[in-house]
């Protein structure tokens, strides 16, 4: 009997055995999933933040790299650039901010060290109003940095070589120019219809002739007024300089207070231009 008992015994003691070897060898390949995901977790966040690392490396070393070409614009480079709000000698105050947008890329060594649509930013230095005492107006501007587009600020001390029409109001100009042509036309169109019979249709024929004349004459004149106009109240070129198509106003580069600065004058009135004013801007350093 007592046989019997210690042989169930050993059964029931390997059986035990070998049911946590099995549980054991289950769990083993569980714990070791769970391990491998956690690590591809941590991988995968890794390469996340690596990349983001990356990419704000990259952009920093692009802000250094336009800051560093815009110190390698030589003296004298032009910008292209126009007036984003209109300033007024009788309403501006010593201080205020003037701002320009650039209208072209700005390159140096090939590459694009200031892109169109860069904001300049500049400051009144110096401003007279026209009045009975003071006969002549007069407003200084200096621009001494830039701002590109994807945010990056830079010191750029710019002078003013060029100042001109904008381009709505040289646009306005020709269409009135070109109406001025088309009413000269047709006067000399109807002089010419004059005439009748006879020797008093000759004289008038002759009148005729000689008032058509005087009107093609006129028509030319205005055809020549219109072109020159064109010229002047077009787009500004990089050799501009001084003022082009705004009677009235000069332009000096330097003022006795500052070489950075430019001094925009008006005989007998105040000074004032619109938005949109083109401007070529000349580096100064």
């Amino acid at each position: 009997m007592k046989g019997i008992l210690v042989s169930l015994f050993a059964v029931g003691l390997l059986t035990g055995v070998s049911v946590a070897q099995s549980a054991q060898s289950q769990a083993t390949p569980s714990a070791s999933q769970e391990t491998s995901a956690t690590a591809g977790q941590s991988s995968a966040q890794a390469g996340t933040n690596a990349s983001a690392a990356a990419s704000q490396a990259s952009q920093v070393s692009d802000k250094k790299a336009q800051v560093a070409g815009a110190s390698r614009l030589q003296a004298g480079s032009t910008v292209q650039a126009a007036l984003v709000k209109p300033v007024d000698a009788k309403k501006n105050k010593i201080g205020d901010e003037v701002v320009a947008k650039t209208t072209h890329d700005v390159k140096s060594e090939g590459h694009v060290v200031i892109p169109k649509g860069s904001k300049l930013i500049g400051h009144v230095i110096e401003v007279k109003a026209h009045s009975k005492e003071q006969a002549t107006s007069e407003l200084g501007i200096a621009f001494d940095r830039a701002i590109l587009k994807n945010g990056t600020e830079m010191p750029l001390p710019l002078g003013i070589q060029a100042i001109g029409r904008s381009q709505a109001s040289a646009a306005a100009m020709a269409d009135d120019t070109m109406a001025s042509s088309s009413v000269a036309g047709t006067g000399s169109s109807g002089a010419r219809t004059s005439g009748g019979g006879g020797a008093l249709g000759g004289v008038r024929s002759t009148a005729g002739g000689a008032v058509g004349a005087v009107g093609n004459t006129a028509g030319a004149v205005a055809n020549t007024a219109g072109s020159a106009g064109g010229a002047v109240s077009g787009s500004l070129s990089a050799s501009s300089q001084g003022v082009v198509g705004l009677p009235g106003l000069s332009l000096a580069t330097q003022t006795p207070t500052s070489a950075n600065a430019s001094m925009i004058s008006s005989q007998g009135g105040n000074v004032h231009l619109d938005s949109g004013t083109e401007m070529i801007l000349r580096v100064n350093q």
